[in-house]
């Protein structure tokens, strides 16, 4: 070890200690007798300093108290209170206007600006999208991928989300809003009826074709100039529509005239006697008569049908007999002895859609 020369620093030991700072308040023309001491009693120490205090400087200006009025709402400086005074009372009363605080010094408004309001900063345009990613796979993990630029990123969320529990196929027929009263048939689709969904032809407007097949027709031999061997109710349309019938069958007669073994057909809709004409077959020499469409009558000449005249027309959802097609034998003549065997006796009806009839008031 080497002996320490007069001078030297020698260390001592260490003490854990708290210290406490004093300061003894003194002036600058009497300075303290010592600079300082240092005191330590067990862990506790203090030191003790001159806190040296400066000459007294020129007293400042008080502050102005500012009195904000915050019990009414002022929009526009020009609202501003007008009866204020000089007196203590209102001295420094304030009005925050927008940006701009209104102080009140005892004879005029003093504005204080405390600042604006900068504009709003960039917002960026994101654009999300999901990727599902497999639950059961273990070498994936949900992860954002980020593209794009700053002010316009793409943010693909891949996700692992769990699955739930596999449910039952969807069946439109169960659905709560769709019409199975009538099963569907082949080649129709869904469409919204006004009340629920249901089956419907592709095109609902379409000609539909009826046959009058020869077990309609009734066997007939008497004396007579009209008598009525069929009839056929069409069933009722979702539409407005026209009847063109075809077909034939063999009639033999005998009355006093000119031809007395030809006898002819007619065709009626609604009533088998004061119906609509809608179809004539005129006799011929070989007993078989074909009926075509045809509506005027000698006492009626003019009689014609067109898409929007009225003429021959069956109301959409008709009731009753409206859209029954009834059959007859008939000779324009004299009343006579007629023969009809329904044997290969056929008529077929085409139903047209028309639109409405609308009658307009005078």
């Amino acid at each position: 070890m080497t002996t320490p020369n007069p001078g030297d620093d020698v260390y001592l030991g260490s003490v854990l200690t708290r210290m406490h700072f004093w300061g003894m308040v003194s002036d600058l023309d009497t300075p303290a007798g010592v600079t300082g001491t240092f005191e330590v009693a067990q862990n506790d120490g203090a030191i003790t300093l001159d806190a040296l205090v400066g000459p007294q400087g020129v007293p400042g200006e008080n502050a102005p108290i500012v009195k904000m009025q915050y019990q009414s709402s002022i929009d526009d400086p020009a609202d501003l209170p007008d009866n204020l005074t000089d007196d203590p009372a209102d001295i420094g009363k304030a009005w925050w206007v927008g940006n701009i605080v209104y102080l009140w010094d005892g004879e005029n408004f003093v504005p204080k600006q405390m600042g604006t309001q900068g504009p709003p900063g960039p917002v960026p345009n994101i654009t999300p999208s999901v990727q599902l990613l497999d639950p059961d796979d273990d070498n994936v993990q949900s992860e954002i991928v980020v593209s794009g630029t700053a002010a316009n990123p793409g943010w693909l969320l891949k996700l692992k989300a769990p699955k739930g529990p596999q449910g039952d196929n969807a069946t439109i027929r169960d659905a709560t809003d769709y019409d199975d009263s009538t099963p569907p048939a082949t080649g129709q689709v869904i469409t919204w009826n006004g009340t629920d969904y249901a089956p419907r032809d592709f095109n609902p407007l379409a000609t539909k074709i009826y046959s009058v097949p020869e077990a309609a027709f009734t066997n007939f031999t008497g004396l007579t100039t009209r008598q009525t061997i069929a009839s056929f109710p069409i069933p009722a349309q979702e539409f407005d529509w026209q009847p063109i019938v075809f077909g034939h069958i063999q009639a033999k007669g005998f009355e006093v005239d000119s031809d007395p073994f030809i006898i002819g057909m007619e065709v009626r809709l609604g009533d088998a006697s004061s119906g609509q004409l809608i179809g004539r077959g005129f006799g011929n020499s070989s007993t078989w008569t074909t009926v075509v469409p045809h509506y005027s009558t000698p006492g009626s000449p003019n009689v014609a049908v067109t898409p929007d005249n009225g003429i021959g027309v069956v109301p959409a959802y008709h009731s009753g007999t409206a859209g029954t097609i009834y059959v007859n034998l008939y000779n324009d003549g004299l009343t006579g002895i007629y023969t009809f065997n329904k044997a290969n006796a056929q008529l077929v009806v085409m139903v047209v859609p028309v639109s409405p009839v609308v009658e307009v008031g005078s």
